[in-house]
């Protein structure tokens, strides 16, 4: 019987050395996989707009609220935009917005902190007035 009682621990010793080992424990974030690893990035935007310049900037606030929309500058001339923006930055928005303003309005946009930062408004260029006297034809 003492003989037995050894051969069963040596088997039993025996058959824990052939288990195969831990596995090593988990390092790192968990989380659900369909969650995306990375926030949507909050300067990205899609825009769509048309109607006439002067209410566009209102527009792009409720897409970019960090935008501060000051009131326009000079004589206002209806001119119509047209925009369908999409996955665009705030700079590039403007950008497209001024592209359409022509030779007839400019967006301007201040990003001076010390001013309250992200100052955008139109300007409207001054019309071109022609008297008829030009130079070199006497």
């Amino acid at each position: 019987m003492r003989y037995m009682l050894g051969v069963v621990a040596a088997c039993l010793l025996a058959g824990c050395a052939g288990s195969p080992p831990k596995p090593p424990l988990p390092e790192g974030e968990y989380r659900p996989i369909n969650i995306p690893a990375a926030p949507a990035r909050l300067d990205v935007f899609n825009f769509v707009y048309e109607g006439d310049i002067v209410g566009v900037l209102p527009a792009l606030k409720t897409v970019a609220p960090q935008l501060n929309v000051m009131p326009t500058l000079g004589q206002a001339t209806p001119l119509p935009v047209r925009l369908n923006l999409q996955g665009v930055r705030l700079e590039d928005a403007l950008r497209a917005i001024g592209a359409q303003g022509g030779g007839v309005a400019d967006v301007v946009w201040n990003t001076t902190r010390h001013q309250g930062g992200n100052q955008v408004f139109i300007r409207f260029r001054a019309p071109v007035e022609s008297d008829g006297n030009q130079r070199g034809i006497e």
